[in-house]
């Protein structure tokens, strides 16, 4: 047996041992011997192998699967630019801690340096970013190196013959062994203040819903989450409460729990920035956010002795939930708030919903009301707008049926993802206001130059450009099309493009929307 099959043989079969259930491989020449072994590991019914032709479009796949599963989930690549692609869902897999485990293939160490083709200096390339690197040409131990969460990066030296020249049935025996994650140890938090709230960023630090739940009934605290739709007693449009000064000083609280990272919307930080008591739930804190602050950091849901109930707080909070609805009553029926509002209203119970950042996801927390039925998934590791198709495509292979709502500019940026169409049940919803109009909402509205520093049309017809990848699509122009086109159900991959009205002009109902609310305070 040579000695690249071995090394291949090896570490597949360790992977299966220690559980790994998908794998993500993008096609190559000096990855031979790892494309073939696990090939045959698929044969015989021990992994799922997703083929993915682009190697970014590959790692966000593999992140999307992570998400969904929890599970280690390798992607593999060949050795050069290949490598790199990963780098920008490695950055997400590290701050979000998602476990995605890059196996590269490399050249043998005598190459590197002399010019050879393809091979560059791969070990440690993702150095500060991996829990652990390792670079080696013979079979290694992966228990302890795969036992941490977040990315880790193996380097693999092939050398040639890079084909079996052997029919051993290597697959026999293998049986997989769940590893279970050590839980966190719980302190405990003594609260003696009434006036409590907690907010809740999109990725919940990774805690599940009923322990942040059962957390907010101790301290008998009102609930602020970024995603509405994970917590049905949430308060509704949160952001928009808080977007006035006035209102951020009657409802100054004595205490804020921030669950996880906070949230996107300026409002709510100014909010926590000026209470009286700041405490940070994240085990992210230990080793990624090491310089975050607050009054107290915690790496896990603490045990709690029940808070009195303030009625007081809770109808304060009440009043201004309803002025803020009541803003809303005049906001346009056709727009991406709105937009956002229905498709959290109209999918059915159980969908997954890939959420991107930018507009969507603060459309979304901004104007949806709470429910807590869907499942909902977004990359707010670094909340970037690149390989969104490929992560919803990923998290798409794990559900029954699956939506995804992206912004335009990030559709394109992750256009090539079409390319390689899956057969699974995704509905990608494309609000499309020919640009970015995140920009219109930020203070860098209306610079010189705007348009074209930020702005940025793009002028295309993207139903032509879906057709063109031979993807069902439709365009819709108005609530009813929108409503009727999220109740048909795609068994394969399709596309709605909302076309919107301009970028200016959401802008200025989200002005009017604020405005009107503070006004009648």
């Amino acid at each position: 047996m040579s000695i690249s099959t071995n090394l291949a043989r090896n570490t597949v079969r360790q992977l299966i041992e220690l559980g790994v259930e998908d794998v993500v491989l993008s096609p190559g020449s000096r990855n031979a011997p790892l494309s073939i072994a696990l090939h045959q590991a698929e044969e015989r019914g021990l992994i799922h192998l997703h083929v993915r032709i682009d190697e970014r479009g590959a790692a966000f796949f593999a992140l999307g699967i992570s998400k969904v599963t929890g599970n280690c989930v390798p992607v593999v690549c060949t050795s050069g630019t290949a490598v790199a692609n990963f780098f920008p869902a490695v950055l997400e897999a590290h701050h979000s801690n998602v476990n995605l485990l890059l196996l590269t293939a490399d050249r043998p160490t005598r190459l590197r340096k002399t010019g050879s083709n393809q091979t560059t200096e791969q070990n440690d390339i993702f150095n500060g970013f991996v829990r652990n690197s390792i670079d080696s040409a013979v079979p290694i131990d992966l228990r302890e190196i795969l036992s941490a969460t977040g990315p880790v990066h193996i380097n693999l030296q092939f050398d040639e013959p890079l084909l079996p020249n052997d029919s051993k049935d290597w697959l026999f025996g293998i049986s997989p062994v769940n590893l279970k994650p050590v839980p966190l140890p719980h302190s405990e938090l003594k609260c003696g203040t009434s006036r409590n709230i907690v907010i809740v960023g999109h990725d919940r630090a990774g805690f599940a819903e009923s322990e942040i739940e059962n957390l907010a009934r101790s301290l008998n605290a009102p609930m602020i989450a970024e995603d509405p739709l994970r917590f049905k007693d949430a308060l509704a449009h949160a952001s928009i409460i808080l977007s006035s000064e006035k209102a951020r000083t009657a409802l100054s609280p004595e205490l804020v729990i921030v669950i996880g990272r906070t949230t996107l919307s300026r409002n709510i930080n100014s909010y926590i920035d000026n209470a009286a008591r700041v405490i940070v739930i994240d085990p992210r804190t230990s080793h990624i956010d090491t310089e975050r602050s607050a009054d107290e950091i915690l790496h896990s849901i603490p045990k709690t002795t029940n808070s009195n109930r303030d009625d007081n707080w809770w109808k304060l909070w009440s009043d201004f939930e309803s002025k803020a609805k009541a803003a809303l009553a005049d906001y346009p029926s056709w727009s991406e708030g709105a937009l956002a509002s229905i498709v959290a209203a109209d999918l059915e119970n159980d969908t997954a919903l890939f959420i991107a950042s930018s507009r969507p996801i603060r459309d979304l927390e901004a104007f949806a009301t709470p429910r807590a039925d869907l499942v909902t998934y977004a990359n707010r590791g670094l909340a970037g707008i690149d390989g969104n198709i490929s992560t919803a495509l990923g998290i798409a292979s794990h559900h029954d049926e699956t939506f995804a709502i992206l912004g335009d500019l990030a559709f394109l940026h992750d256009i090539s993802a079409l390319a390689n169409p899956t057969d699974d049940a995704l509905t990608i919803l494309v609000v499309d206001n020919n640009g970015g109009g995140i920009f219109s909402t930020l203070p860098q509205r209306g610079v010189p130059g705007f348009e074209k520093l930020f702005g940025t049309p793009h002028n295309q017809d993207l139903a032509k450009i879906v057709s063109g990848f031979g993807i069902s699509n439709e365009v819709v122009t108005n609530t009813k099309e929108l409503q009727i086109a999220l109740k048909r159900i795609h068994p394969k991959n399709h596309v709605i493009i909302a076309r919107m009205p301009s970028r200016e002009e959401n802008a200025e109902a989200l002005k009017e929307v604020n405005a009107k609310y503070s006004m009648s305070l």
